[in-house]
């Protein structure tokens, strides 16, 4: 009797406990008080996965800490985007790899494995078996692929919301994880969402104060210049660091109610191709027409852009057309195309509108500046440059031409009979007809001649690299011309028509300054209107 009590007594010394039923399928692991020395790692890996301040690198090291507590094969934790239910792999690692695995995985539906899904939706965690003949055949791919005969996938959660998928790996067939050790690493990926939420805010606060740096910095180029073409680059420049992802951006202007193109850039720094015309009923005419942004997400899909060339030729991304207001009034278009989809969401349509707002202010303020600039420079009935920029012009030409030892000449030319046309039929009727001679002479001069009112019914051309006898017969082609011009004189008026007489002077063979060769030229000019008085 005493031996057969001593052993059971032995038998119970020797019986090990009951260990913590496996689960299978889904279910949920109740709390489970961890040994003390487990308790250690357990916030060892806590203390490890908290260190990192950025998402990918707390991600990370969460892969590892689970790989490394709970023995497994491999584990990999993923993000989850609910607005597409699409999976993109975070962190990847492997038992033995000090490293990281590189990250390479494109996203994947989340509605192409069943058991995935339903734990991001439920937040449930799961066990599968490679063996199971219901297992879902695409994920029985993935433990395939992974060499593993069991799979352990829990939520991701932060602030009580799933944000990603963990998934652990196990090769070994007998093998499988208590429920003590999935209960840690249940408290591990507590611990990782926490940390996760952590990093993804301090990312968060960086990007902002950035972004709020570019829109600083955007604000100081802008108003660096008046140059209108130095200003669409520093608007383009400031559009493009405020997206990452951006393809190109683009600038349209809008004035007396038409749209032209202004800018282009794409994101390696090439200068886009200008665009003549803009499509009726495309984004740009759209956004022009009603003052307000369009964002879309879709082109592939968007009415917009159901016959683009950029869908056919494969582009999946999404674009924005912004426009740029002073007021109620539309000064431009800024769009900005995106290679993938985006999310334009309130923050990010605030911030490019903070940059909308300052490039509308800089056009406006260039344009204002061009128009006072011309108007400084411009004689204001015909439209031709006026006596000030006449001699500005001329100083330069003979700087340029003493760099360079080339010539020119300087033609001036006088109406004959004005005075006639203004004493018949008024100074409205004789302002109309120095309008009409000063279009006659833009049409028949060079591109690289300059044409100036000079004074009262006398015009000044600077005629580049001509000599005197090239600038004589050009004078007769235009004398010539103006005789021929019709003139807006009333029907039934006979009056001579109006001729022009001219005086050349060149340089550097008559004259070598300005002011010489001015005297010279309206010396012959007198001299040829009172032979022809």
């Amino acid at each position: 009797m005493v031996a057969q009590e001593e052993k059971n007594k032995k038998a119970e010394e020797n019986t090990e406990p009951a260990k913590p039923k496996n689960f299978k399928g889904e279910v949920v692991v109740p709390p489970v008080k961890s040994r003390p020395g487990n308790s250690v790692a357990l916030l060892d890996a806590i203390a490890a996965i908290s260190s990192p301040l950025d998402t990918t690198r707390v991600a990370q090291v969460a892969a590892r800490q689970i790989v490394l507590f709970s023995d497994a094969d491999s584990c990999t934790i993923s993000r989850w985007d609910q607005d597409d239910n699409s999976i993109t792999l975070w962190a990847e690692h492997c038992r033995g790899n000090d490293q990281s695995l590189p990250v390479a995985h494109l996203p994947y539906p989340a509605s192409d494995y069943p058991h995935t899904e339903k734990v991001l939706k439920t937040a449930t965690p799961v066990w599968l078996y490679i063996k199971d003949p219901g297992l879902h055949e695409g994920e029985r791919i993935l433990m395939k692929s992974m060499d593993a005969n069991a799979l352990l996938m829990l939520p991701l959660i932060s602030q009580e919301k799933t944000i990603g998928l963990i998934e652990v790996f196990e090769t070994g067939a007998d093998r499988e994880f208590s429920a003590e050790v999935v209960a840690n690493i249940q408290v591990l990926a507590e611990h990782a969402g926490i940390s996760l939420e952590r990093a993804r805010l301090l990312e968060e606060a960086k990007r902002h104060a950035a972004e709020l740096e570019i829109i600083r910095q955007a604000s100081i180029k802008l108003t660096a210049s008046l140059d209108l073409s130095h200003v669409f680059n520093a608007i383009l420049y400031s559009a493009l660091q405020l997206s990452p992802d951006a393809l190109d951006a683009h600038i349209f202007t809008v004035q007396d109610n038409k749209l032209e193109f202004g800018a282009s850039l794409w994101a390696d720094g090439r200068r886009g191709p200008s665009y003549k015309t803009v499509r009726e009923g495309g984004l740009t005419a759209s956004v022009a027409k009603s003052g307000q942004a369009i964002a879309i997400e879709r082109v592939e899909t968007h009415p917009l852009y159901l016959n683009s060339s950029w869908i056919k030729e494969g582009w999946k991304g999404s674009i924005i057309g912004i426009p740029l207001k002073i007021g109620e009034e539309v000064v431009g278009v800024m769009n900005i195309a995106y290679r993938s989809r985006q999310e334009f969401n309130e923050d990010r349509l605030r911030l490019l509108g903070l940059l909308s707002d300052q490039a509308a202010i800089a056009i406006h303020n260039a344009r204002l500046h061009d128009f006072v600039k011309h108007q400084a420079v411009t004689d204001p009935l015909t439209g031709v440059a006026n006596r000030r920029a006449f001699n500005d012009q001329l100083e330069e030409e003979i700087q340029r031409s003493r760099r360079y030892n080339h010539r020119f000449s300087l033609l001036i030319l006088d109406l004959d009979g004005f005075k006639a046309v203004n004493d018949t039929f008024g100074h409205l009727i004789g302002d109309r007809t120095l309008q009409m001679v000063a279009e006659c002479l833009q049409r028949n001069v060079r591109s690289t001649d300059f044409l100036a009112r000079y004074g009262g019914d006398e015009f000044a051309l600077i005629l580049p690299e001509t000599d005197r006898e090239q600038a004589k017969s050009l004078a007769e082609k235009i004398n010539k011309a103006i005789a021929e011009c019709h003139m807006p004189w009333p029907e039934g008026e006979n009056l001579s028509r109006i001729r022009a007489s001219s005086g050349i002077a060149s340089f550097p063979y008559d004259a070598e300054t300005a002011d010489y060769l001015i005297t010279l030229a309206d010396t012959e000019l007198y001299r040829k209107k009172q032979k022809n008085a």
